[in-house]
């Protein structure tokens, strides 16, 4: 059978929901081709179907569907979202497209400028727990794979989605694909907007998607690449002693790559990049807030103080190279890649003083930069005798700042019929952001002399598979040092960035698929699906400081989802989410740190398909609760929207 390295290559999933969980390869589990129930790690699935029927308008709020996963919004349609698996913080879970990183060495703020919409979409695959043996720096709690979709046949399609709502939204987005019998490509444009569900919650969204595949001579030749734009007010996101803050980025990502296919062995590479550009504007500038006049930011009667002389302008850039062959044998399968990265960052307030200033926004230079390089070689091998089967690695890193490190994993699995008992241990690591390095303004300060971070993961759990059913039960534990913070020791006092404390999280999930055919028995019901994560750190709760995201995470979550499928043109989706979360935060105006209230949320969303017209309505917040992802950043309450596409 060809073999197939799994982060350039995704084999399509079966029609049915069942199939698709006992067939589908697991890219983010391993180096290589693995299905679902021969994986000795915790993996969360979401697929085609679910993505399609979903009462959610952004991958943001699709992935809060994930048991384990917090998907911390600050405002609607995705606009800016921090993710968190198991408890960690948002700058320490690793994105994926088609097995090529996303991540930012900015921000982890900017993690999810996604150049798609969620009609470009196939599956995504969550890696729960660390995962630097696989893939390096920042999957330290997690690791998330999104897998876009590609024509599959032989003809050329467009599709056009057009809709609206609550809170004057507007979007819309074309796609077209075409192939041949070696080729396939999909181009798609989406734009979404809106004026806010309150004053400085405005913001528009623009994207652009392409992939092209080839086959030469039995290889595979894909290019992807895409740009995010999105203007959007940021109201409290990261400060409320200003909060009228707006942001602008422009998000450029491409990648190459070739697989070759030699026998029993399989060679692969990836050459990929990212461009960041960022406008953070601490005093919104614009009609109805602030003027620049003669150097000065001012609204009404009111100027900016005067250390504030100018937003702040960052562009990051990121150029990497990951080559790998996979080799099969009689003692097993065996994995072994090399990749380098190189970052870099330039600045109005980010880094050291340039030898010469770069020109590059209208108003100012940059002046301030720096850059790192890393590489790493890494190796797993795999082997499987009678029912038991043990993949061991280990990844060697040396970053040209932080120096050299050693990532083992160790995992092993017992299968038995459709059920598998597994068990896993790593070493993960993460490096600083550049922000967490350099920040220095309007009272927040970061440090150069910041440590990365280290843990050590721990897991065991239990997976039953068979035709109807899907349940996985999972306990974790994972201990962390040089954990880093933004932290305040008083209402007054600066945030500082600083490795603060140790963080251990020890919890567990477990989630339960069914699958029924629908009749009046059932109600209809053709599919359930349930969730329940704990969560809890032994990192002190009320320290002597406000701690702005380590203790910010969440304890447990019920996580509900319901299909129903009354006739073959109209189906229904109905998810329930009860969520507590730890921590605390400082109200606007001052005063004690107050705790998260728990939220209960209520979505629905109904599918007319009527020839090649499919309708759609989705309600949102039904219950209209007020509640906060994160410290003063209101989401909204109940919110309609809908709309129709058209496929030709």
């Amino acid at each position: 059978m060809k073999k197939l390295f799994s982060l350039l290559l995704v084999l399509s999933a079966s029609a049915t929901y069942a199939q698709e969980l006992l067939d589908t390869v697991v890219v983010s589990a391993a180096a290589y081709k693995q299905s679902l129930l021969n994986s000795n790690r915790n993996v969360q699935i979401i697929n085609r179907t679910e993505i399609k029927e979903a009462p959610v308008n952004s991958v943001a709020e699709l992935l809060d569907f994930i048991t384990g996963v917090d998907a911390q919004q600050r405002g609607i349609f995705g606009t800016q979202t921090d993710l968190s698996i198991r408890g960690g913080t948002f700058e320490q879970v690793l994105v994926l497209v088609n097995g090529v990183r996303l991540s930012d060495p900015q921000t982890g703020h900017h993690l999810m400028n996604l150049p798609f919409a969620l009609n470009d979409i196939e599956r995504i695959e969550v890696l729960m727990g660390g995962a630097s043996y696989i893939f390096g720096a920042n999957s330290f709690s997690g690791a998330i794979n999104i897998i876009s979709r590609k024509n599959e046949g032989e003809k050329t399609n467009a599709e056009i989605q057009i809709g609206g709502g609550s809170f004057n939204s507007f979007n819309s987005q074309a796609s077209v694909d075409w192939s041949g019998k070696k080729h396939n490509s999909r181009i798609s444009a989406g734009h979404n907007r809106s004026g806010g569900f309150k004053e400085n919650t405005d913001f528009d969204l623009s994207t652009l998607w392409t992939e092209s595949n080839w086959n030469i001579k039995g290889n595979s030749l894909k290019f992807n690449g895409g740009f995010n734009l999105q203007n959007f007010g940021a109201q409290n996101f990261y400060s409320t002693r200003f909060p009228e803050q707006y942001e602008k980025t422009r998000t450029l990502n491409s990648s190459l790559s070739w697989e070759q296919n030699l026998g029993k062995s399989t060679w692969s590479s990836q050459l990929y990049a990212r461009s960041n550009w960022d406008e953070f504007q601490l005093f919104r500038e614009g009609e109805g807030y602030y003027q620049y006049s003669n150097g000065l930011f001012i609204s009404g009667n009111d100027t900016v103080p005067n250390w504030y002389s100018d937003h702040n302008y960052h562009r990051s850039e990121v150029y990497g190279l990951r080559s790998s062959v996979n080799l099969e044998s009689k003692w097993g399968t065996t994995n072994l890649n090399v990749d380098y990265r190189y970052e870099q960052i330039r600045s109005t307030n980010l880094g050291k003083p340039l030898s010469e200033p770069i020109s590059d926004e209208a108003r100012g230079s940059f002046t301030l930069g720096d850059q790192r390089n890393n590489i790493s070689l890494a190796a797993e091998h795999l082997i499987s005798f009678q029912k038991v089967n043990i993949n061991a690695a280990l990844q060697i890193n040396y970053n040209d700042v932080f120096g050299l490190g050693f990532y083992p994993a160790l995992n092993a699995g017992y299968r038995f019929n459709k059920q598998r008992i597994f068990a896993s241990f790593n070493r993960s690591f993460r490096l600083p952001s550049f922000t967490e390095l350099y920040y220095n303004i309007g009272g927040a300060q970061g440090s150069e002399n910041l440590a990365q971070e280290e843990s050590f993961n721990y897991e065991i759990g239990y997976r039953l598979l068979n035709k109807n059913w899907h349940f996985n039960a999972t306990v974790y534990r994972r201990m962390g040092t040089n954990i880093i913070d933004w932290t305040q020791d008083c209402d007054t006092c600066n945030l500082l960035a600083s490795n603060a404390q140790s963080a251990n999280f020890t919890g567990g999930e477990l989630s339960l698929a069914y699958n029924l055919k629908p009749s009046l028995g059932s109600l209809y019901l053709n599919n359930i699906n349930f969730g329940f994560s704990y969560n809890q750190s032994d990192a002190i709760e009320n320290p002597p400081y406000y701690s702005v995201y380590v203790l910010d995470y969440l304890n447990y979550k019920l996580n509900l989802r319901l299909m129903q499928k009354l006739t073959d043109r109209l189906s229904l989706m109905y998810t329930i989410s009860y969520q507590q979360r730890e921590g605390s935060f400082i109200r606007v105006g001052g005063g004690s740190p107050e705790n998260y209230e728990p939220v209960l949320l209520i979505n629905a969303s109904a599918h007319y398909q009527l020839k090649a017209m499919r309708f759609y309505l989705r309600a949102q917040n039904i219950g209209n609760q007020r509640y906060f992802d994160h410290a003063n950043v209101e989401l909204p309450g109940f919110w309609l929207s809908g709309g129709l596409s058209f496929k030709f």
